[in-house]
């Protein structure tokens, strides 16, 4: 059933969200370069005959007996592409489904002139199913469409970075390591975390290391004032796999953001047997159970978030227990094997 299918999207070697995604699915679905159109090589205008080629290439070619075209949408320049070929595919009367991604896809639907919120109705009333990542997602776009106007499928993104078994917190030694990870500004809340990090009174001897990019030198402006700066360590962006490969040393992942649409880092943070702590915001409720694997707050509640960093650095027991949660809900909901099952049941009732 997968081999009927073309996934449409960045290349796999652009940094963002959609491109990870794709390599996860070519990685866990052991599914071939033919199975993948690149709209996007990581510049707007270099990716203009890319996007050209990708339409000719719709058009007027043999589309490997293809049956279903997945369109993995974003917002603004992603969203633009990804209209303009399905327009071509409409021509072609080739059945497409748009898989929407970008934790702003929302605030794009919401804020956008009148002429581009049609474009957006009609681009997603035309796609024979929407998939969402999160169930927030299909509530606001049904809302936003018109009820009950399209089918949705609700369909996570799939983790492939799941441990065999959680990682043995109890071997951890102090000091207690608080891992962020992505990209610095406002967005990702690293600026409440540094905040409440550095109110927060522990028990025991606890470190804040954050990785990521973009606002940088401010992050590391805002740490030199503070009076933890010395356990507060602020690096450039890492590559997925040195990420990951020191992942497995840290006790708890901080990502108390204000918009997020998944939240991938918590999820390979509970795919390692980490407990995290996040807000309600977007779908990472339905990632986060909260009490469970984890604790969410209100974003930009920095009181809250220092008691939440608080419980967990003081009580190793509960780091344990809600790490093994973590590990558990993972595997049971955002691993390989259970996203390739939800995608082809939904392949099964389009063809």
């Amino acid at each position: 059933m997968l081999e009927k299918v073309c996934h449409i999207g960045p290349g796999f070697a652009v940094q963002g969200g959609i491109s990870s995604v794709l390599v996860s699915y070519k990685k866990l679905f052991n599914l071939s370069k033919t199975n993948f159109i690149s709209s996007y090589n990581g510049s707007f205008l270099k990716s203009i005959p890319l996007l050209l080629k990708t339409c000719f290439k719709i058009l007027f070619k043999k589309n490997h007996n293809f049956e279903i075209f997945q369109i993995h949408t974003s917002t603004y320049g992603s969203f633009f592409r990804k209209f303009i070929i399905s327009l071509c595919l409409r021509v072609k009367k080739e059945k497409y489904v748009a898989h929407i991604h970008g934790s702003i896809f929302k605030k794009f639907c919401s804020s956008s002139p009148k002429l581009i919120q049609f474009f957006i109705r009609s681009y997603l009333k035309k796609a024979e199913v929407i998939i969402c990542i999160t169930p927030d997602m299909q509530e606001f776009l049904d809302n936003f469409i018109g009820k009950d106007t399209c089918k949705f499928s609700i369909i996570p993104n799939p983790c492939e970075n799941i441990a065999e078994n959680p990682i043995d917190l109890a071997q951890h030694t102090l000091p207690v390591k608080i891992v962020f990870s992505g990209r610095y500004g406002k967005r990702k809340g690293v600026y409440d975390l540094i905040e409440a990090f550095d109110k927060t009174d522990f028990d025991f001897p606890t470190e804040l290391y954050l990785f990521g990019d973009g606002e940088t030198e401010k992050v590391r402006q805002t740490v030199a004032i503070k009076s933890k700066a010395n356990l507060i360590h602020v690096s450039d962006w890492l590559t997925h796999k040195e990420y990951l490969d020191n992942l497995i040393q840290y006790d708890i992942l901080a990502l108390p953001s204000y918009a997020e649409t998944f939240g991938m880092s918590l999820v390979e943070a509970m795919g390692n047997g980490i407990p995290v702590i996040s807000t309600f915001s977007g779908g990472v409720p339905y990632v986060v159970e909260n009490n469970t694997t984890g604790f969410l707050n209100a974003p930009g509640d920095i009181e809250a978030l220092s008691k939440s960093i608080k419980k967990l650095v003081n009580n190793k027991d509960l780091r344990i227990a809600m790490g093994k949660s973590a590990w558990e809900h993972t595997k049971s909901h955002f691993s390989g094997p259970v996203i390739l099952k939800k995608l082809n049941t939904l392949y099964q009732e389009l063809l």
